[in-house]
């Protein structure tokens, strides 16, 4: 199961890093590879919300449903996926920094579905190349918030 694992910095607070990623739905600001995430109701970000998301995976555009498992407010957030073709668990921890702003740890884990999971050991580069466009993306938008 490929695991894509990054840690950025940035010198925004925790609090609003925090509540920023805890929205799924800001993630297509941020993911490259999350082009629409939509909440299913409007209560906001929180535990057991649902989000439908489409994907981009090289030329195709998939959907996914999202719901976040654990929230810890100000700690941690985790959003579990389900798709046609891939599950994914994406975890992101927070810790203060001492000039006041925050060092953000992503986690991805992902599967491929079968048959698709026959092709995941020829796949590293991708998700190498994919790790490194997040956080690119994540450093360029926490900079901004």
């Amino acid at each position: 199961m490929p695991r894509i694992t990054r840690t950025v910095t940035t010198e925004t607070p925790r609090q609003a890093v925090f509540s920023y990623l805890a929205d799924f739905g800001n993630a297509p600001e941020w993911d490259p590879g999350t082009d629409q995430s939509i909440p299913r109701n409007s209560d906001g970000p929180g535990l057991g919300q649902i989000y439908d998301l489409v994907v981009t995976w090289g030329d195709r555009q998939l959907p996914m449903v999202y719901e976040t498992t654990e929230l810890v407010p100000g700690e941690r957030v985790t959003f579990v996926g389900d798709g046609t073709t891939t599950t994914a668990t994406d975890t992101l921890t927070f810790e203060d920094l001492p000039n006041g702003g925050t060092k953000v740890m992503y986690v991805a884990d992902i599967a491929l579905k079968w048959p698709y999971r026959v092709v995941e050991p020829f796949l590293g580069k991708k998700f190498t190349q994919l790790g490194d466009e997040t956080e690119a993306s994540l450093t360029r938008t926490l900079a901004s918030l």
